[in-house]
Order: C-alpha cells, then structure tokens, then sequence
C-alpha cells in the first residue's frame, strides 16, 4: 500500500512560502537569515543545556561566532532569541490562507493552512514546547512571539467574513482555534506515532471543533 504522507494530508491547495511570484532572497537576506537562525540554534541548545537562568546574551552571541551588538541587531532578550519565529514565516501564513479556493468555509480554510505550515515545523515546535516547559519565564515571550500570527488570522478572517477585526468575535475565535489546535497537539502527541501521528492528531481535533466539539460515543 502506499504511503500517505505528511504533506498530503495537509490540504491540495496549501502553498508554500516560495511562491512563484517571489523572488528569491537575495545575499544579504540569506546572511541575515544564517546569522538569525545560528543565534536561535545557540540559544536554545545553551538554555536546554543549563536552563535560562544560567545563559547569557554573551554566550549566545560567542556561541554563534557573533559579536553582542550583532545579538542585538537581531534580539531585545535572550528569551525572544528562543521564542521568536523567522522573518518572513507570519507572511507565509498570511499567503497560504489567503490561498485558500473561496468556496471553503473559514475553518475549512484555517485548517489546511495551518496544517500546511504547521507540517513543516513539527520538531522545530516539539524543541521549543520542551523549553517552555522547563522554563516558564519564557511563556511571556512565547505569547509575544505569536502575537503576529495571531494578528494575521484576525485580518484575514475579518476580510473573509466581512466583519470587524477590532471589535467582531469570529475572527478572534478562529485565531483562538488554531492556537488551541497547535497547542493541545504539541501537548498531547506521542513521541513513538512520528511526524504522521502529530499531524492526525491535529486533523482530530479540527474534526472535533469542525463538528461542533460534540461528545464521544461510549
């Protein structure tokens, strides 16, 4: 039998962040882009190793071979070194849902552009659930961080549904959905399942909030 994979169960129409209208970066977008994730890759193996209390900006910027005006070029606090998604990855959501056919329905849409995205960071979200965990202090910052993701799916469910973004409750709700669905798959996914088994988890609970959240049968 052949196997499904990851990518398919994620939505036909889902597009990447490469698109052909995009140019490709150019070298001073790639080199800012190196330096941002040898910064991050640092800071989190730094704080995995010794907990955040114990690293320092110093050691993160000497860990990625980078000055601490370079540091903070790219981050205000060690902790949004952590947290903080890449440039360009909330414009990628903002793409893939504006993407989606208009005949879907707004959580018909939401979900295969969150699962599109989410598909392609399942261990990059695993490692950062595992830090916050073990370093509360980083919710705060991790809040912040998502903060703009948040943003993009009010803006464009507002625009979907013809209805306000500042003061309507639809957008927030959908923006709230998909937060609680990244939310409760990293925490309830099972290691031994593999990526497949993080992103039927995810379908499930679609499946359930698509279907009016009614209760199991016994």
């Amino acid at each position: 039998m052949k196997s499904t994979t990851v990518a398919s169960r994620t939505g036909a129409h889902a597009v990447s962040c490469a698109t052909p209208s995009t140019a490709p970066p150019g070298l001073r977008e790639r080199k800012k882009l190196e330096t941002f994730r040898a910064l991050q890759s640092a800071a989190r193996r730094l704080v995995r190793e010794r907990g955040l209390d114990d690293v320092t900006v110093d050691e993160i910027a000497g860990a990625a071979d980078v000055s601490r005006r370079t540091f903070f070029n790219y981050f205000d606090t060690k902790e949004a070194a952590i947290v903080e998604r890449e440039p360009g990855k909330v414009e990628c959501l903002a793409a893939a849902l504006a993407a989606r056919p208009a005949e879907e329905t707004p959580m018909q849409a939401l979900r295969a552009a969150a699962l599109a995205t989410l598909a392609h960071h399942v261990h990059e979200l695993q490692e950062l659930t595992a830090l916050i965990c073990a370093n509360p202090s980083l919710i705060g910052s991790q809040v912040a961080a998502l903060a703009p993701f948040r943003r993009a799916i009010i803006e464009w469910a507002a625009a979907r549904t013809n209805t306000d973004p500042n003061t309507d409750v639809y957008p927030a709700l959908l923006a709230g959905v998909e937060d609680l669905m990244v939310r409760l798959t990293v925490g309830l996914w099972r290691p031994e399942t593999g990526d497949e088994g993080f992103i039927d988890l995810a379908n499930q609970i679609f499946d359930l909030l698509d279907g009016g959240l009614a209760a199991p049968r016994s």
